[in-house]
C-alpha cells in the first residue's frame, strides 16, 4: 500500500511539474506541446492504468488521479485561455495609451517574407532576449529556403508556433508585381492558400494580413474592395509605423541604425523588419535594447489590437 501511494505521489508530482512548466514557458520562454509533451503524457497514463488495477487504492485517490490526467489532456485549451487573457490586458493598455491615460509604450516587432534559413538566427536572438514577435509568412520561396536550398524552410512554421510567436499572413505568392492584385479574387485566393499552409504545418489559424508592398500597393479602388473581402472573411490587416529600411536594401549598419532610430516616435509602434536581412539580424539585439531603454514593452501582434484594421 505504501509503495502504491508513493506511485500516486510521483504521478501528482510529474503532473504538477508539467502544469507549472507550461505556465512559466508561456510567459517567459517557449512552450512545447508536441511530441515530447505527448510522450510524457503517455508515460503518466501508463502509470495511471497500473494504479487503476490496484484494488487497495481508494475511490477518492483514483478520482484525483483521473482529474489530473484529464487536465493534462486539455492543456492546449489552458494555454489558449492564458494567451487570450494576456492579449485582453494588452488591448486595455493600448486603449489607455491612445487616451493619454498611461505612460506605457508598446512595440510590435514584425518580420516579413519568411521563412528563411536565416530565420533561425532571428529566433535565437528573440529567445535570448525573451521577446515574442510576429512573422508575416509567405510561400514565395517554395519548400526550400531561398538562402539555403538544401534546407526545407517549412520546418520553421513549427518553430514559430513552438516559441509562441504570432504567425501572420503575407499571402501565398507575395507576387504583387505578378498578378497578386489583379483582382479581389486573386488576392483572396493567395490569402486563403497561405492560411491553409500555416494550418497544415501548425494547426493554427492566421487572421492577420499584411499586404505585400503595403496596403496602398493595390491602389485605392482595388485596395478598398480587398479590405472589404478581408473583413467579411474574418481577417484584419496592418501596415507599419517604423522600420530600419532593410526592405529597400540599406547600404550599411549605420544607415539601418539611423533609419530605425528616427522612425521610433509613437507610443505604439509596429516595426517592419525582414528576417532574411543580415544587417537587421546583426542589429536586432541593439534595437531591442534601444526600445526597452525607452520603456517600450515588446509584444506579438494579436487580432484584437488597436493596430489591426478590422473595418
Amino acid at each position: 500500500m505504501e509503495r502504491t501511494k508513493e506511485t500516486i505521489r510521483r504521478c501528482f508530482i510529474i503532473i504538477n511539474v508539467i502544469a507549472v512548466g507550461i505556465f512559466v514557458y508561456l510567459i517567459f520562454n517557449e512552450n512545447n506541446l508536441t511530441k515530447e509533451k505527448l510522450n510524457e503524457k503517455d508515460k503518466i497514463t501508463k502509470e495511471y492504468q497500473v494504479l487503476m488495477n490496484d484494488t487497495s487504492i481508494s475511490e477518492k485517490e483514483i478520482e484525483e488521479v483521473n482529474k489530473s490526467i484529464d487536465e493534462l489532456e486539455h492543456v492546449d485549451e489552458t494555454v489558449k485561455t492564458i494567451k487570450e487573457e494576456v492579449f485582453k490586458l494588452a488591448s486595455n493598455v493600448e486603449q489607455k495609451i491612445q487616451k493619454n491615460e498611461s505612460k506605457m509604450k508598446i512595440a510590435y516587432l514584425t518580420f516579413d517574407d519568411g521563412p528563411y534559413y536565416n530565420t533561425y538566427k532571428v529566433l535565437n536572438i528573440l529567445k535570448e532576449n525573451h521577446v515574442k514577435a510576429t512573422f508575416f509568412t509567405t510561400n514565395v520561396n517554395g519548400d526550400k529556403c531561398f538562402d539555403n536550398r538544401n534546407y526545407e524552410c517549412h520546418k520553421l512554421y513549427k518553430e514559430y508556433a513552438k516559441a509562441n510567436h504570432t504567425i501572420a499572413n503575407h499571402t501565398y505568392t507575395h507576387g504583387w508585381s505578378r498578378g497578386l492584385y489583379r483582382s479581389t479574387e486573386s488576392f483572396m485566393d493567395a490569402v486563403k492558400k497561405q492560411e491553409n499552409l500555416v494550418k497544415s504545418e501548425t494547426g493554427l489559424i492566421t487572421n492577420i494580413v499584411r499586404f505585400p508592398g503595403g496596403s496602398g500597393t493595390p491602389g485605392k479602388t482595388k485596395g478598398a474592395a480587398m479590405k472589404q473581402a478581408l473583413y467579411k472573411a474574418g481577417y484584419g490587416w496592418v501596415d507599419w509605423s517604423a522600420q530600419d529600411g532593410d526592405g529597400k536594401g540599406v547600404s550599411s549598419l549605420d544607415e539601418a541604425r539611423n533609419i530605425f532610430k528616427k522612425s521610433i516616435d509613437n507610443p505604439i509602434e509596429v516595426i517592419l523588419f525582414h528576417d532574411y536581412d543580415q544587417k537587421t539580424t546583426k542589429l536586432l539585439p541593439e534595437f531591442i535594447k534601444y526600445l526597452r531603454d525607452r520603456n517600450y514593452i515588446l509584444l506579438p501582434l494579436f487580432y484584437e489590437s488597436v493596430m489591426i484594421n478590422k473595418k
